[in-house]
Order: structure tokens, then C-alpha cells, then sequence
């Protein structure tokens, strides 16, 4: 269900560039989230009119000069050390794939954030991380086998992965 939210996202993030609502920070596509974008410059008749258009414009629908593939998984030391920098990356409820990787460092720092898009399972890393927020003191979140400490912002941002008729 969550194929195409992540495009959503990255759509989104590449319109704010745009209009400059957005700074040009780096964007870093990581995941089956690489895979799925290009899925979508094969199959034009498919998709919206909007990114048919961009499919025709663009050497690629989502990428630009600042929204990125991350291709090798030892580029990610190279992307968490990237300050500031976006990551949208596939399993979102943190249990396992890079988001999980991503996660362990971002989640300790004060400075990051973590944005989830989506239903988070009531067994995931990634609805133990939004429930912290109505927990007083100190907050820990189990993270693959490791528990950690939680310094970073986080919150949930709510995009349907359910399509209408057409």
C-alpha cells in the first residue's frame, strides 16, 4: 500500500524546491523507494498528466540536481554525515530495510527529525516512536536489537495510500 507515497512525497519536496519554499538541501531516495521510481518513467500512460509531463520533461521524473539516489549501501555513513539533508526511504515503520539503519543515528540527535507517512502497526518501531510523544521523562525506543535514546523531533504526516476509483 505504501508504493506511490513515497513518490508522493518526493513530488511534494521537488515542487517546494521549486517555488522556493524549500531550500535546495540534498534529498537522498534510498529503498525499494529507488526501485518504484522507476517503474514509473516506463509506464507514462499510467500515471497523472502532471508526471507524464514531467516523465517527457525530465532525464528522470524524480530526480534532480539536489534529489538523489542513494545507490551502494556504504554511501549511507556519507548521507547521515550530509548536514543539513532530507532522506525519504522505504519501511516506514521502522522495523527493518534503511529506515531502520537511517534510524538508529537520526533518533539521537537533537537536531534530527523523523517524519512518518502512514499507519504505523501498533507492534512497530514506528508507532512506539509516535506514542513517545505522549510519554513523560526520559524516552527510549527499541530499534532492531539495540533500545535508544530518542533526542530527535518526530511526527506523522497523514497520506492516504488509498486510491479512489479511477
Amino acid at each position: 500500500f505504501a508504493v506511490g507515497r513515497a513518490q508522493e512525497v518526493l513530488l511534494i519536496l521537488k515542487r517546494a524546491q521549486r517555488s522556493g519554499s524549500l531550500p535546495e538541501v540534498p534529498i537522498f531516495v534510498d529503498g525499494m523507494v529507488r526501485a518504484v521510481c522507476a517503474v514509473y518513467g516506463r509506464n507514462e500512460p499510467y500515471v497523472s498528466r502532471l508526471l507524464a509531463q514531467e516523465i517527457r520533461r525530465a532525464p528522470h521524473p524524480f530526480y534532480t540536481d539536489t534529489i538523489q539516489p542513494v545507490t551502494r549501501s556504504e554511501d549511507r555513513k556519507r548521507v547521515l554525515a550530509t548536514s543539513p539533508c532530507i532522506i525519504v526511504t522505504s519501511s516506514g515503520m521502522l522495523a527493518g530495510g534503511p529506515s531502520l539503519a537511517y534510524a538508529q543515528s537520526l533518533v539521537q540527535n537533537p537536531q534530527d527529525a523523523i517524519f512518518l507517512t502512514g499507519y504505523q502497526d501498533e507492534e512497530s518501531p514506528g508507532r512506539a516512536l509516535l506514542e513517545l510523544a505522549r510519554s513523560e521523562g526520559p524516552k527510549e525506543l527499541k530499534l532492531g536489537p539495540a533500545i535508544v535514546p530518542v533526542a530527535c523531533a518526530f511526527g506523522t504526516y497523514g497520506l492516504s495510500a488509498h486510491a479512489d476509483r479511477m
